[in-house]
C-alpha cells in the first residue's frame, strides 16, 4: 500500500512520475499480489489498486506534457520568410527582409515615400508618374522623343540640405531607375519644374523639383527610383515607385 500510495504521490509530477512513479507502481502491483496470499489482504488490495490508479496518473501527465512540448516545437520558428513569401507578386525579388528594410539592394527598396537620408541631403520622392512622355515634350518644342521602346519616368523631389554652408540639389544628388536588371539614369530634355530651376538652399532648406529620366518600357511596373549623394559620397539607396 505504501509503494501504491508513492506511484500516485510521484504520477502528478512532470518526469518524475514516468520514472519514479513508473518505478514505485509497479514494485506497489508486485508486494500487493504477493500480499494478497498472505496475512493483509485488504491492504495489498488498496495498494494494488492505488498502484494502478498511479499508473493512470503518470501516462495522463506523461502524454499531457508530451502534446504541450510537441506544440511548442511545431510553433517555433524554424526559417525566415523572404518578402516574396510575405508579399506575394508586389515585392522586387526574393531578398531576406532585413535586407529589404535596408534599401541599399534596388531588388529590395525602401517603401514608397520613404525618408531618405544620403550625404548632406534627406529626400522624399513623390508623384511619380511612370509614363510622363506627353507632358514632357509639350514643355518643350524642341525635346526629342524617347527611344523607341522607352518612355520618361518622372517624380517629384523634396531635398532638405543637412550640410554646411550651402547646396544645389540638382548638383550634389545622382538620381536613377532601376528597371529589371539596370539602373538608368538617361535625361528627358526640359522638364516641367525641373529640379534643375530650384534655388541654393542653406542648413534646413528644401529644393524641390521633378526629375525625368528615360527608361524602358519593358518591366516599369517595377521600377525603383535610386538616389544618392554624390559629392558627400553619400550611401546610395532605392525606393519603390509604387
Amino acid at each position: 500500500m505504501v509503494f501504491g500510495g508513492a506511484a500516485l504521490l510521484f504520477g502528478i509530477i512532470p518526469v518524475a512520475g514516468i520514472f519514479i512513479g513508473g518505478l514505485f507502481a509497479l514494485a506497489g502491483i508486485v508486494l500487493g499480489i504477493v500480499g494478497i496470499f498472505k496475512s493483509h489482504r485488504l491492504m495489498s488490495i488498496i495498494g494494488i489498486g492505488l498502484a494502478v490508479l498511479g499508473l493512470i496518473v503518470t501516462v495522463i501527465v506523461t502524454v499531457a506534457l508530451g502534446k504541450a512540448a510537441e506544440d511548442i516545437i511545431e510553433d517555433w520558428p524554424t526559417d525566415y520568410e523572404t518578402e516574396s513569401e510575405t508579399d506575394e507578386g508586389s515585392g522586387h525579388g526574393d531578398a531576406p527582409t532585413e535586407q529589404a528594410a535596408d534599401g541599399t539592394d534596388p531588388t529590395a527598396p525602401l517603401p514608397a515615400g520613404s525618408e531618405i537620408s544620403t550625404g548632406n541631403w534627406t529626400v522624399v520622392i513623390s508623384e511619380v508618374v511612370p509614363d510622363a512622355t506627353e507632358q514632357v515634350l509639350a514643355e518643350n518644342e524642341f525635346n526629342a522623343p524617347p527611344p523607341e521602346g522607352a518612355q520618361f519616368f518622372m517624380f517629384r523631389v523634396d531635398a532638405t540640405y543637412q550640410g554646411e554652408a550651402s547646396s544645389f540639389a540638382w548638383s550634389d544628388l545622382l538620381f536613377g531607375v532601376f528597371v529589371e536588371d539596370s539602373v538608368h539614369s538617361g535625361t528627358c530634355g526640359v522638364v516641367p519644374g525641373d529640379l534643375f530651376d530650384a534655388p541654393e538652399v542653406f542648413a534646413g532648406g528644401t529644393a524641390t523639383g521633378n526629375v525625368c529620366i528615360s527608361v524602358p518600357t519593358a518591366g516599369v511596373e517595377t521600377a525603383a527610383i535610386g538616389v544618392e549623394d554624390s559629392w558627400a559620397q553619400g550611401e546610395r539607396y532605392f525606393v519603390a515607385a509604387e
